[in-house]
């Protein structure tokens, strides 16, 4: 039987110019060689099976080459050439730090280094998986790596830059080399498969692409094993099916299946999934990221970040026209919660099938808007049903706000008293703003006007009653967004203005301090910009709970009491011996 030589073998580039995806890299070394600036020692960083071993091989190579060309490339035609071609070059010395990583081992390294080439100029010691080596290594590693013989260069490769102390990084050239992108380990792989007389279909060979994770190398190793398994056909089915990849088709079919709310569909589609034996944590992931390119493909700009054959492209931008933004955005947001919480979940099904229950009708909010709507036209009665529900299940509330909101409940139903306009409140030094929810309520179609120009403040007076009218906007505008128990904690607060314009927001407890803090510049934002006025400060306190005037008395404290009034009680209880009960 003929032996048989991988691909990643077979395939293994030999000049920088073969080199997939790197040419950061391969053209700096290409100009380092051609400028003769060759440092003593590089580091090559980066992910698993991208060519940092092979670039170090192709270095060694040309910078021994007698003829380089033009190109910064070696001839393939010299002696030099010709022995690292076939193997029997003696000018590069590889050492695996992975099971060689102790000092003894760098000492006959540094032992080697003093020799001089025998063919060529140079001699390249190429130290793969470098963060492996102890530190004592490192250290004896240190001189000869800064100071070596003319004749000596150094090329480390790791996976873990992080690992490698800091006076071996200040001593190399470190290059970073990227993850492949998809499109380029797909036309590496067709060109193979050209060169083998192996026919493919494009989505097959994206789809080995996707799953090497920028890996070129893992991408061969795959690539051999669908040809070990199709033959010389690699098929898109084919390939989903060895690789257990789960198709497009499905996720296409599950995004049509939430935008028209046919949750019965979308949970068929879940169970028939798991039964294929896939797993519901990766589909989830699957789905995001099948949105993720319906999102990108919804604008010309970005649809060159999709890393998708140019035959599904088609369906993308199709299916994008379908999905709104805001309803890609929050299936987004939940399916990365969904992530999350999965390994820690107890039915990770379940889980995975409430967030598809909650995608499905993520589209059904118009309700709600409506009814917003419709409470918008009573703006009176929705902002003291809000103050009503929040006062049953936030803080304590003073007894006479309770009392306030009754009164308010009264007046929206009978409607017998007239609202009083601001013009007409009478503003007292100290005041409480539930007065003013009591007397009037303002539309709560306010919005807050933000602009990116700079404002200039005048800093205008202002007396009690527009600094009154400006908080409570503020407030409404806070409750139309949602932040009900901010509005409760603003009406229910006693305010005071000093004379250096610092407003005081007395409250009841820490809860609502927290609150207040939370919106501080927001609230004083809007206040300053309503009333033109800079200098509007806010400080907030907590007032201190009133003592109950009952108060429990111990055994002890009702006899002193009792002594007081009746000293006798003293001379009977020494003569008799008594203790007192604590």
């Amino acid at each position: 039987m003929e032996a048989f030589i991988v691909s990643a073998r077979k395939y293994r580039p030999q000049h920088f110019n073969t080199v997939v995806g790197q040419t950061h890299i391969t053209n700096t070394l290409k100009n380092a060689i051609a400028h003769k600036q060759l440092a003593q020692a590089y580091l090559f960083c980066g992910p698993r099976g991208i060519g940092k071993t092979t670039c170090a091989r192709i270095f060694a190579k040309t910078i021994n080459c007698f003829n380089i060309t033009s190109e910064g490339e070696a001839c393939d035609k010299c002696e030099s050439c010709s022995s690292f071609n076939e193997g029997a070059s003696l000018n590069v010395y590889e050492l695996d730090a992975a099971s060689n990583n102790s000092v003894e081992d760098i000492r006959n390294l540094v032992d080697q280094v003093r020799f001089a080439p025998q063919l060529g100029e140079y001699k390249v010691y190429v130290i793969d998986e470098v963060h492996m080596l102890s530190n004592a290594a490192f250290n004896a590693f240190l001189k000869t790596l800064e100071e070596p013989p003319k004749h000596a260069k150094f090329i480390l490769a790791t996976t873990e830059k992080h690992k490698i102390i800091p006076t071996i990084l200040s001593r190399c050239q470190v290059f970073n080399f990227n993850r492949i992108k998809n499109e380029d380990i797909a036309k590496h792989l067709a060109f193979i498969a050209k060169n083998e007389n192996i026919t493919f279909e494009p989505e097959a060979l994206h789809v080995i692409a996707q799953k090497a994770d920028g890996a070129l190398r893992d991408a061969l190793s795959i690539f051999d094993q669908m040809v070990a398994f199709t033959g010389n056909h690699l098929s898109y089915k084919a390939i989903v099916e060895n690789l257990h990849v789960l198709d497009f088709d499905y996720y296409f079919k599950i995004t049509d299946f939430l935008l028209d709310q046919k949750l019965a569909e979308v949970m068929l589609t879940f169970d028939d999934i798991l039964k294929k034996g896939f797993d519901a944590h990766n589909f989830i992931n699957g789905l995001g990221e099948h949105l993720r390119n319906v999102l990108v493909s919804r604008d010309p700009q970005t649809v060159q970040l999709l890393e998708i054959s140019d035959n599904l492209k088609p369906k993308y931008a199709e299916q994008a026209l379908k999905c709104p933004q805001t309803f890609i955005l929050k299936c987004l947001a939940l399916i990365s919660k969904t992530d999350v919480n999965y390994k820690s979940a107890k039915n990770p099904r379940l889980l995975v099938e409430m967030s598809l229950m909650q995608m499905a009708y993520m589209n059904a909010s118009g309700n709600g808007a409506e009814k917003k709507n419709e409470l918008a036209e009573n703006p009176f009665q929705t902002a003291t049903a809000v103050m009503a529900v929040n006062t049953t299940v936030s803080t304590p509330v003073p007894t006479n706000t309770i009392k306030a909101l009754h009164t308010e409940e009264k007046i929206v139903k009978t409607a017998e008293k007239p609202i009083v306009p601001f013009s007409e409140l009478k503003i007292k030094a100290q005041f409480s703003l539930k007065e003013v929810v009591k007397a009037n309520m303002p539309s709560v179609n306010q919005t807050i006007a933000t602009e990116n120009k700079e404002v200039v403040f005048e800093n205008k007076a202002f007396d009690g009653e527009t600094l009154m009218k400006a908080i409570h906007a503020f407030a409404l505008i806070k409750n139309e967004a949602g932040n009900r128990q901010l509005f409760t904690t603003i009406t229910t607060a006693k305010i005071e203005i000093s004379d250096t314009n610092v407003v005081t927001l007395n409250i009841f407890n820490e809860a609502q301090k927290e609150i207040l803090v939370s919106v501080k510049q927001d609230f004083l934002d809007f206040v300053r910009k309503e009333l033109n006025n800079n200098t509007i400060g806010l400080d907030i306190r907590i007032e201190a709970a009133e003592e109950s005037a009952a108060k429990a008395y111990k055994p002890s404290d009702k006899f002193k009491l009792l002594a007081e009034k009746n000293p006798s009680l003293l001379e009977l209880k020494k003569r008799l011996g008594l203790e007192l009960d604590y």
